[in-house]
């Protein structure tokens, strides 16, 4: 018996289309991510492929200090060099703190690239302990021996972010932490306009304008730290309109160039990587003789 005004049918559910909404997204979510990820391992797998088969066998050797962060060692973060350092005709060989010896390592390539990473070790310069993140000792050890090693050697050296500030405090130089200051770490951290983040004006008369010309050019930025008191030996050739240091160089024939921004990322500066080729070619014809004249 039914009672009037009740039924038995229950009463419906006006959560129903909701809920098919948010399975909806999730099924969509989901098949793009594979998506995403298979064209991922896809181009990993190729540009591996290209970088090892493309390139001839006697061609110069670049030996690029990695990060020791889980992307790195997946070849996320790392293949962007891989792929510049292709592109001008050379072979990559990353090495990590704790593979080989640094002198080693140093005797069977013919340039070297210090790329990005965590924090240089602030005790390093008497900085603040407290604000650093992803310190890798072992990496700013090894790291320092390699650029000691290659400045004996002659050898052509390229710093790229992490690998400038690291040349600044082998120098005696300092670095400065951005990430409390909401300007600059909104201007030159990592964020949604890191791939066009500002300008930076490079000197004239200086390595860096023979590659790339004096004046203002557009750049990236992905960074936490950067240059502060500048270290012995080595000159400021370009700032960010702020003030802030975004290029050093060595002064002298040995090429020894350093950048805060990534010139291997958009916008893309390929010609930073082809005249540092030049280098590293006339540097490995030339090895022995430059070795043999260098003092002790």
């Amino acid at each position: 018996m039914t009672v009037a005004g009740t039924s038995d049918t229950p009463p419906p559910d006006d959560n129903i289309p909701s809920r098919l909404s948010r399975r909806s997204r999730t099924r969509r979510w989901f098949i793009a991510f594979s998506g995403l990820l298979g064209s991922t391992l896809l181009g990993w797998f190729g540009l591996k492929t290209w970088t090892r088969t493309g390139i001839p066998v006697d061609a110069p050797r670049i030996g690029a200090s990695l990060d020791t962060a889980w992307h790195a060692r997946l070849g996320i973060s790392t293949a962007n060099y891989e792929v510049a350092v292709a592109r001008v005709g050379a072979h990559l060989e990353g090495v990590r703190s704790t593979d080989v010896d640094p002198e080693e390592f140093l005797d069977r390539i013919d340039g070297l690239l210090l790329t990005g990473g965590g924090d240089v070790d602030p005790r390093l310069y008497d900085g603040p302990t407290n604000t650093a993140v992803l310190v890798d000792r072992k990496r700013d050890d090894f790291e320092t021996a390699l650029y000691h090693g290659a400045v004996r050697r002659r050898m052509p050296v390229l710093g790229i972010c992490r690998g400038i500030q690291l040349i600044n405090v082998i120098h005696g130089g300092s670095l400065k932490d951005l990430r409390h200051d909401p300007l600059l770490s909104s201007r030159h951290g990592v964020g949604v306009s890191s791939m066009t983040a500002h300008s930076v004006d490079i000197s004239q008369d200086t390595r860096l304008a023979t590659i790339l010309g004096s004046g203002p050019h557009d750049v990236n930025s992905f960074h936490g730290q950067a240059v502060d008191r500048v270290g012995d030996g080595l000159k400021v050739v370009a700032r960010a309109d702020d003030g802030l240091i975004e290029a050093l160089e060595r002064p002298g024939d040995m090429f020894v160039v350093c950048t805060q921004w990534h010139p291997e990322v958009p916008p893309q500066q390929i010609s930073v990587f082809s005249r540092f080729l030049d280098a590293v070619g006339h540097y490995r014809r030339t090895r022995h003789t430059i070795q043999d004249a260098s003092p002790g």
